[in-house]
């Protein structure tokens, strides 16, 4: 909320923001900044990310990086043109499941079994690499009644005493939810739709951030570059890209246009100048 009301401003058009990735429940923390900027402002970023290791995470502001930290970038006037875009590409498997109990973005039961029980069994010999293994297996989360309001949700951490997993965003009880896998094609497919909504009626040159999921890199291996390539290949060579590999995504969602946390998915802001070309 603080970051909110320093962002604050009649002119403001979007913010960047980044967080600390495994101290953090993303969902709580684009609440708060949204609860101050209002939900007109576009909000994108990210969580930072340790690779498969969930130790420790980074972020800096005009200092040297340290954990712990959350940082935001404003951008102000009519002269920002900004696009966003964010997809997934992952594919449901296994049963529909209820959230039988959850507390904010810590998971303790589905359909009334513990949920690291039911968890394990799916993922099998995998589940001896837990949390690491749980980025190639997230979990959609959704209300029943409107599935279109589905967000996909990652596991940053186990706790093996009371059966449950906390994730990097919230998983709220009463909401379905459903194991995903990842298949190579439908992630460079993602990764190429998210570009596609980011690009729309923007032209010139452009900086364009990436903000890619771990459990993404770590699935396509060798062939992570391809995601990059269908990106480019959206955009064209006047598009500068960068990025980094993250813990959740912050995006606004598609279908009720408000910031939301996302996890496993490429997300992609576009910066521009009305008036550049």
């Amino acid at each position: 909320m603080e970051i909110g009301k320093q962002l604050k401003a009649t002119d403001l058009k979007t913010a960047f923001l980044l967080s600390d990735g495994t101290r953090v429940n993303g969902s709580e923390l684009i609440r708060g900044v949204r609860s101050c900027t209002g939900n007109d402002v576009v909000i994108t970023g990210g969580l930072a990310g340790d690779g498969p290791r969930f130790g420790t995470t980074y972020v800096g502001l005009n200092s040297a990086p340290r954990p712990g930290r959350i940082a935001a970038v404003g951008f102000y006037g009519d002269a920002i043109q900004v696009g966003h875009g964010s997809a997934g590409g992952w594919d449901v498997f296994g049963p529909k499941r209820r959230i039988t109990r959850s507390k904010g973005n810590v998971l303790y039961e589905l359909d009334g079994e513990p949920a690291l029980d039911l968890y394990k069994r799916y993922l099998g010999e995998d589940a001896k690499g837990l949390p690491g293994s749980a980025l190639l297996f997230p979990l959609k989360v959704f209300p029943s009644a409107n599935p279109d309001e589905a967000l996909t949700r990652t596991i940053v951490a186990v706790d093996e005493k009371h059966r449950a997993m906390t994730f990097a965003g919230d998983v709220p009880e009463g909401y379905s939810a459903q194991l995903m896998r990842g298949n190579f094609d439908r992630l460079v497919e993602g990764a190429a739709d998210a570009a596609h909504q980011a690009a729309t009626h923007m032209s010139g040159d452009r900086v364009t951030v990436l903000v890619n999921c771990i459990g993404r890199k770590l699935l396509l291996g060798q062939r992570i570059c391809e995601e990059v390539e269908a990106v480019q290949d959206v955009f064209g060579e006047r598009a500068m890209l960068t990025g980094f590999y993250s813990y959740g995504e912050v995006s606004p969602h598609a279908a009720t246009r408000c910031a939301e946390l996302h996890n496993q998915t490429m997300t992609i802001t576009v910066f521009g100048e009305r008036g550049r070309a």
